[in-house]
């Protein structure tokens, strides 16, 4: 009997310790999406691209597959310089892999920029982020798809 309860607690803990560490990757991976998305304008351009990893790629709407660090860095500073550009977004799902070493987010956004007559428009969108933990245990972006709504 004793040897039942032991093996039974042996389990519990091992499981809630995998959950806490799973809940404290998702808090670190929610953590950088703030930080990120509060750094999304062309004077922020190196911290928002600290996100990501060297060998990310990244899938924009109506564009084609932009991959590596200075490929993004040219898609972004094109992007973040349009007249009006603004862009907030926040994940509305984390999930962390069992063995903590890849993550995915689900989340919105709204983009504005300004419409052909120089007026502000805001859209809103959603996108997927699949995250990697690298070997320094920092989480990196490594594939990062978004459209808008409209």
């Amino acid at each position: 009997m004793v040897l039942r309860v032991a093996a039974v607690l042996s389990l519990v803990v091992v499981f809630t310790s995998t959950l806490f560490a799973q809940s404290g990757d998702e808090q670190t991976i929610r953590s950088a999406d703030r930080e990120w998305s509060s750094s999304a304008k062309i004077s922020s351009l190196d911290k928002f691209l600290s996100f990501y990893a060297d060998d990310a790629t990244v899938l924009p709407f109506n564009a084609p597959l932009v991959t590596g660090k200075e490929n993004i860095r040219q898609f972004f500073t094109q992007l973040f310089s349009k007249p009006g550009f603004a862009v907030t977004f926040a994940p509305t799902k984390v999930q962390v892999s069992k063995s903590r070493d890849m993550a995915y987010e689900i989340g919105t956004a709204q983009l504005t920029l300004n419409d052909a007559q120089g007026q502000s428009s805001t859209t809103p969108a959603k996108y997927v982020v699949v995250w990697r933990k690298e070997a320094t245990h920092t989480w990196k972006a490594v594939a990062d798809i978004f459209n808008t709504d409209k």
